[in-house]
């Protein structure tokens, strides 16, 4: 195989390994323009969470013309954790409005999605188009982007949205811009990382195991395990060492319980 066909082979795994997730989409016309403009950049994996039901309507195979296969084929979820299972990095799109962690430009992470979407999924989350992600939304995704727009009007249409988040993958891809010629030193690049479903595992595991010790309280809870999650997901961890921590949590877990029966059993014998 030429080194030009070894280059095309990896391009497609990156386009294939690109996912795109409409969370609670209100206008059938955008839902078929996504489609539209995702097939304008080779990508076709289109996901969409609580969307209407009558979501491949006239209006949005109008808005689809010529990607209604994308539109036919996209998958639906009732929520965000169900569509994001199979995926090792989600990118949350805002327009500046959420403050809680400031926002990156796409241009300074796409390098690094595109390394990462070799070999694992990678997933662009979008909002509906009056309030966009809700926080919960966001605190879901490793990374949080936005694209520079008139403060005017900092909000773009979901398909423009998805339209320039296609070219600047698309353009990495098709070799038009540089790549260094090394090895890469993106954490995962060259391995499976750990996908949205261990993510979920870890996070009940840990949490079961802070109830138990009385780490954390009913009012901060929640906080809790949001700030354990975004620790988690900066690391970008692999598949091995999901697995890993899985199981010292699992024999955490349960050492917690057997004491805890113990002690009871103790108890019941004092008395």
């Amino acid at each position: 195989m030429s080194e030009s066909d070894r280059e095309g082979v990896a391009f497609g795994s990156v386009f294939n390994n690109i996912v795109f997730v409409i969370v609670r989409p209100v206008y059938l016309g955008n839902i078929g323009a996504v489609a539209r403009a995702m097939k304008n950049f080779h990508l076709s994996d289109l996901r969409l969470v609580n969307p209407p039901k009558n979501y491949k309507d006239a209006e949005a195979r109008k808005m689809a013309v010529g990607a209604f296969d994308i539109l036919k084929q996209a998958k639906v979820f009732d929520t965000l954790e169900d569509a994001l299972k199979d995926v090792a990095v989600s990118v949350g799109t805002t327009s500046g409005k959420q403050r809680k962690v400031d926002p990156s430009l796409l241009s300074e992470i796409s390098p690094s999605l595109k390394e990462s979407a070799q070999n694992n999924k990678v997933a662009f989350v979008l909002g509906d188009e009056r309030d966009g992600l809700r926080q919960e939304d966001l605190n879901r995704c490793h990374h949080i982007v936005t694209i520079p727009t008139a403060e005017a009007l900092p909000s773009l249409n979901l398909a423009q949205a998805a339209c320039i988040i296609g070219y600047e993958i698309s353009r990495l891809s098709t070799g038009s811009v540089d790549f260094p010629q090394k090895e890469s030193s993106a954490p995962g690049a060259e391995q499976e990382l750990s996908m949205g479903q261990y993510d979920d595992l870890l996070l009940d595991l840990f949490g079961h195991i802070s109830d138990s010790v009385n780490f954390s309280r009913t009012f901060n809870r929640q906080q809790v395990l949001t700030e354990f999650r975004q620790l988690w997901q900066r690391t970008k961890p692999t598949k091995r060492e999901a697995d890993l921590l899985k199981g010292i949590l699992i024999r955490i877990n349960q050492h917690l319980g057997s004491t805890k029966n113990q002690d009871q059993k103790n108890s019941e014998q004092s008395s």
